[in-house]
């Protein structure tokens, strides 16, 4: 059985019994003049301070938990991305036909199929960038990975051909040639 420590600074000679009194009454003195003039014992003020730091550095931890979930969730969407592109990502080989687009204000160009422009153009298929690569994808794989991450798509034409009335009207004067390569 542990004994306070009054009783162990006097069993050991290092207070007094009179010491040990005086400590009490002086101790409770302290606090009933506190208690009358609303001022806080040292004690007290050093309990709110610890439990203001205690809420300081909790409102912190959180801070950088939310954080590394943000960085995580990040670079989970990343690795989404990245596989969505790699693996539904078509073949260029044999592409003859240039497909121009704009990609960081500069005109980029790739040579794709003649079938893969076509779909290009129309909006089938679109553009992805990987790294410093262009991907060819389908449309609708495309439109997952923008849901995601929409600066990895780089071209994805919109499907819808129809043109108001005055739209028709303006461009009438101004007939596209079909064999024009942009």
């Amino acid at each position: 059985m542990s004994k306070s420590l009054r009783d162990q600074l006097m069993k050991a000679g290092l207070a007094t019994k009179q010491q040990a009194l005086q400590a009490k009454t002086s101790n409770k003195r302290n606090k009933q003049h506190a208690a009358r003039s609303g001022e806080k014992t040292e004690q007290e003020k050093r309990r709110i301070e610890l439990e203001q730091e205690r809420l300081a550095q909790a409102d912190a931890d959180r801070a950088l938990n939310r954080k590394l979930e943000d960085e995580r969730q990040r670079k989970a969407v990343e690795a989404q991305v990245r596989q969505l592109i790699s693996s539904n990502a078509m073949s260029r080989a044999g592409g003859e036909s240039e497909y121009k687009f704009v990609y960081d204000n500069k005109i980029k160009k790739i040579y794709v199929t003649e079938d893969q422009r076509i779909k290009l153009e129309r909006g089938l298929l679109a553009l992805a960038v990987l790294g410093e690569e262009f991907m060819v994808l389908p449309a609708p794989v495309a439109s997952k990975i923008a849901e995601r991450k929409p600066d990895a798509i780089v071209v994805q034409n919109d499907k819808s051909d129809d043109l108001t009335a005055e739209e028709e009207d303006w461009y009438a004067d101004y007939q596209i040639p079909d064999d024009l390569m942009w």
